[in-house]
């Protein structure tokens, strides 16, 4: 079943450009078809994968190299989080897409279902070659959806976004190169691949710079991020399916299945490896929290809280410890619920008050109540406050960290008690603006506004409530997450 999770998407797109604009009906079936029913393939393999069973299947054999699937806990706990907020993005799109009346929608669609292709490719694969072919696909087939607006300004982030993907793609594939010339092999072993940890340590350090480079680009550590920003030009759904869904979680996928699966964590941090990438991220979400206040743009704001974000990921990584690890492991998932969100709302806030700035957003909540409500709640779980998912994960992150106690381990907390004040800088002036500022009298002649279509507002809604819902209760992503985690540790469960 794990090559359908591939093959219906693309097929679909196929299905979607001969549709065209002819048959819309049917055009909006095929996108929401592969969805659902990866979603459904994905479900049904999820007891027997966390009781343990793992699938693999062969799908192309080229000795040495063969492109294989197999789906362990972690594959189908990403698999789950994408297929799920596809959908949700796909029924979002086709509102914002009619109401914004944007060109060129069916080559829009038809990227959509290549990338959902292209992220499942990149989450069932087996090994590290079958990873990079479908790493590649994804940068290439995103390329459309950010240059789609054909302004100059989206060619230039086009270009940029090419430049930056492809070399980060290259520098993985140099790895990857290397770890078969020094192991023989590249598949994904739980606990990393034996033949790895004799190796010269000069050697492990290039490939570790090579990995970090190369899922670097996606992640958007800082000083490989600015592509990201410079993307915001491309319609909302597509952001949101960058910031929350596909792009750079697929960094963050890479991280994983190298940092465990590929080198393992006990060599990770033996090579002092975990020190680096903590210092790294550190930076990265101070720099990136620091930059994100000074943004009026509402996009760009949140571009560079995912920057933000996803390196609070990688800091509970290099914890080392199960709750920092599992922190992380859940903020995957309650970071993608609530960025979705923010983005849902960023979009009808465009779409229907022809806005992009924060500045401009005074009195939004009386004419749409419904969105500023869904953007505040987002807002509050990213920074990370009860009852909204984020504080569970972040909470998680922090013990990790506090369990140790040595100095470089409470410095690291207080990264993240930092981040969170300034986080919370920039996410008041907004939620502030819209229910306490009569925008009349800030802006007399601007367009108030009014809720969008209920395409647009029904997914939203569903998403943040899900995002609220396991903040009080989260058993799910837990009873999902510890397995994932165990498995890629290589211990049972």
């Amino acid at each position: 079943m794990l090559p359908y999770l591939v093959i219906i998407p693309a097929v679909s797109a196929i299905l979607v450009a001969y549709c065209g604009e002819r048959h819309i009906g049917w055009r909006n079936a095929w996108c929401l078809i592969p969805c659902a029913a990866n979603f459904i393939i994905i479900s049904l393999i999820t007891k027997s994968v966390v009781a343990g069973e793992r699938y693999l299947v062969t799908l192309v054999w080229m000795p040495p190299f063969s492109i294989e699937f197999s789906s362990d806990a972690f594959a189908v706990y990403m698999g789950l989080l994408v297929s799920f907020l596809w959908f949700f993005t796909m029924i979002y799109s086709f509102g914002y897409m009619t109401v914004h009346h944007e060109q060129a929608q069916t080559r829009y669609y038809t990227a959509l279902m290549l990338a959902l292709a292209s992220t499942m490719g990149v989450i069932f694969s087996s090994n590290l070659v079958t990873l990079f072919i479908f790493f590649e696909c994804l940068t290439f087939s995103v390329y459309p959806l950010v240059i789609h607006t054909e302004t100059d300004e989206a060619y230039q982030a086009g270009s940029k976004y090419g430049v930056y993907l492809v070399s980060g793609g290259t520098m993985v594939l140099l790895a990857t190169v290397a770890v078969y010339a020094l192991t023989g092999g590249a598949r994904f072993v739980p606990g990393g691949i034996p033949a790895l940890a004799g190796q010269h340590k000069g050697i492990l350090f290039i490939l570790f710079v090579l990995f970090t480079v190369g899922f670097g680009f996606k992640a958007a550590l800082l000083g490989l991020h600015s592509w990201l920003p410079d993307a915001m030009i491309a319609p909302t759904p597509v952001s949101a399916v960058l910031h929350a869904v596909a792009v750079v979680n697929v960094g963050l996928y890479g991280f994983y299945r190298v940092i465990y699966n590929v080198f393992g964590i006990e060599l990770y941090q033996r090579m002092n490896f975990s020190t680096y990438l903590a210092i790294a991220a550190s930076v990265t979400i101070i720099v990136s929290a620091l930059i994100a206040l000074r943004q009026n743009e509402i996009k760009r704001m949140l571009a560079f809280s995912t920057v933000n974000q996803l390196s609070y990921v990688l800091l509970g990584i290099v914890s080392v410890q199960f709750i920092g690890m599992l922190g992380a492991m859940l903020h995957i998932v309650f970071h993608s619920f609530m960025k979705i969100t923010l983005f849902y709302a960023a979009g009808i806030i465009i779409v229907q008050t022809g806005n992009t700035n924060i500045s401009d957003m005074g009195g939004l909540a009386r004419k749409m109540p419904i969105t500023m409500l869904s953007f505040t709640v987002a807002a509050i779980g990213i920074v990370g406050l009860p009852p909204v998912a984020g504080w569970i994960s972040k909470w998680y992150i922090m013990q990790g960290f506090l369990q140790q106690l040595s100095i470089g381990h409470i410095i690291l907390a207080a990264v993240f008690i930092l981040s969170s004040i300034i986080e919370l800088g920039y996410f008041t002036p907004p939620i502030y603006l819209a229910y306490f500022v009569d925008r009349e009298k800030q802006i007399p002649k601007a367009k108030l506004g009014s809720e969008a279509p209920l395409t647009m507002l029904i997914p939203m809604v569903i998403v943040v409530c899900i995002a609220l819902f396991f903040g009080i209760w989260g058993s799910l992503p837990h009873w999902l997450a510890k397995p994932a985690l165990m498995g890629l540790l290589g211990q049972n469960f």
